[in-house]
């Protein structure tokens, strides 16, 4: 649609704009809870786009009230009856005032030690804080105190990163309005959808064609979602077959019944099902989740482009993927470009600059290693005040395995693959390499588990299980 001069014109006239954000009201009705919202929000930055900043910031908090406040949630080990204080706006006014601190002596004292590596130094405080807090009684005021401010900035700190990793950009707005971008009203995980606010200033729709076109996509792209998130339910129900027969809208379709993975996984005997049936598990498991995530991401750039941003797509055609590093970036692209920027860059420009491979193979062990368990370990903050940190860190293991060969093997690709395309003929093109490549992923995803109740053996022994091996 977005082709089509006649359809962009349309789409400027006040007419036009009405009938598009009907048409994308109707498909966030099928797509998401809180629609209403949504849509009165794009309404506005749809026909004042001139206050698209200020809007987006308004908009960011308004949902944040309506849904009251939910930017943290209490750890389980704290008495839930201490618990108000993490869903009131002071703390997040507590957090964003902290920031907006750090950040002015960051700028304004750029010689300073504090402000030479300032996305290094917020980790490393972030991590500090963690430690002290996780020495604290649970039952004592004072850790309710410190648990609701580690709650809270940790739902903003990669928010926080790309503002520290922007703030000399020309086109980066000032702090006020970036705290629209900090999980903006159309949607995110502690990753940023997309990107910080210099990234979303040369996306913006500057004019009214630029915004049409920007719009049309969005409307295509949140109907694409609702069409495969009703694949997503009959793959699931191919799979699984359904629990509730009231739910069964595809009855006469055959089932494979396969167990769930987490079933499979957790078999203390080893020897309830089969070895095929492991397989099926893992495979079905596998491309449920990547369905999941394709349309979880495209409701939200969806809505990011009908704001005004012309975002490209968070998951885009993985199943095409000619090595494991693309697949890396067309999978989950935006945590991709997360690990790149605070830990890809940084590590590429410092070390190794006489020895190129090295350089790479670090770099990138820096970012799809290091980087992303930090990341999914910083994630859960209420496992720490649980256990411990170091009992904590300890217990993450499994995902830290899970990090290092998907480190090793993102880097090797890069360094190797690029190579062997040349020669490539149609059949390992399209076929070959792709099913090699979706074939690595589905197995390394036996390791890729934030969950902490298995310890690494358990899960290389359900890897042995899938080749009939059995230890007992």
């Amino acid at each position: 649609m977005d082709t089509y001069p006649r359809v962009v014109a349309f789409a400027q006239t006040v007419v036009g704009k009405m009938l598009l954000l009907v048409v994308f009201a109707a498909g966030l009705s099928f797509h998401t809870d809180n629609w209403v919202q949504l849509t009165a929000c794009l309404t506005l930055l749809t026909y004042l786009p001139q206050y698209r900043g200020l809007l987006v910031v308004l908009a960011t908090f308004a949902m944040l009230y309506l849904a009251d406040w939910p930017l943290a949630t209490l750890p389980r080990a704290i008495p839930q009856q201490q618990g108000a204080l993490y869903y009131k706006p002071l703390m997040v006014a507590v957090v964003l005032v902290c920031f907006g601190v750090y950040y002015t002596l960051v700028t304004n004292n750029r010689d300073r030690w504090y402000a030479k590596r300032p996305v290094r130094n917020l980790l490393v405080a972030y991590l500090l804080l963690l430690m002290a807090a996780a020495e604290l009684p649970l039952s004592s005021p004072l850790a309710v105190y410190c648990w609701g401010f580690l709650m809270v900035l940790g739902k903003y700190l990669w928010f926080f990163n790309y503002s520290l990793l922007d703030r000399q950009a020309k086109d980066t707005p000032h702090l006020a309005l970036q705290t629209g971008f900090y999980a903006p009203f159309w949607g995110s995980s502690a990753t940023p959808f997309p990107k910080g606010a210099g990234y979303l200033r040369k996306i913006e729709a500057k004019t009214p064609e630029q915004l049409a076109i920007t719009q049309l996509k969005g409307v295509k792209l949140l109907y694409w979602a609702l069409l495969l998130g009703l694949f997503e339910k009959v793959v699931k129900q191919f799979f699984y077959g359904s629990a509730d027969p009231d739910q069964d809208f595809l009855g006469l379709l055959y089932s494979l019944h396969i167990p769930s993975f987490a079933a499979v996984l957790y078999d203390g005997t080893g020897h309830t099902f089969s070895c095929s049936m492991n397989w099926l598990a893992l495979i079905a498991n596998f491309f449920s989740r990547l369905l999941w995530i394709s349309v979880w991401g495209h409701g939200i750039i969806a809505c990011c482009r009908m704001a005004g941003y012309n975002a490209l797509r968070n998951t885009y055609r993985p199943l095409q993927s000619a090595s494991i590093a693309e697949f890396w970036n067309r999978f989950y692209y935006y945590f991709k470009e997360l690990l790149v920027d605070n830990f890809f860059y940084p590590a590429f420009l410092r070390f190794f600059k006489k020895w190129p491979r090295v350089r790479m193979l670090f770099a990138t062990l820096a970012a799809a290693g290091f980087g992303n368990v930090l990341y999914h370990f910083l994630r859960d903050p209420g496992i720490i005040a649980a256990e411990g940190f170091w009992p904590a860190l300890w217990s993450f293991r499994v995902y830290m395995f899970y990090g290092l060969v998907l480190g090793l093997a993102i880097g090797i690709s890069q360094l190797y693959e690029k190579k062997s395309r040349k020669n490539r003929s149609w059949f390992r093109k399209n076929i070959a390499t792709p099913v090699y490549v979706v074939g690595f992923y589905c197995i390394l995803s036996i390791f890729d588990s934030s969950a902490r109740d298995l310890s690494l053996s358990d899960h290389f022994i359900f890897f042995l299980k899938l080749f009939n091996i059995y230890l007992s």
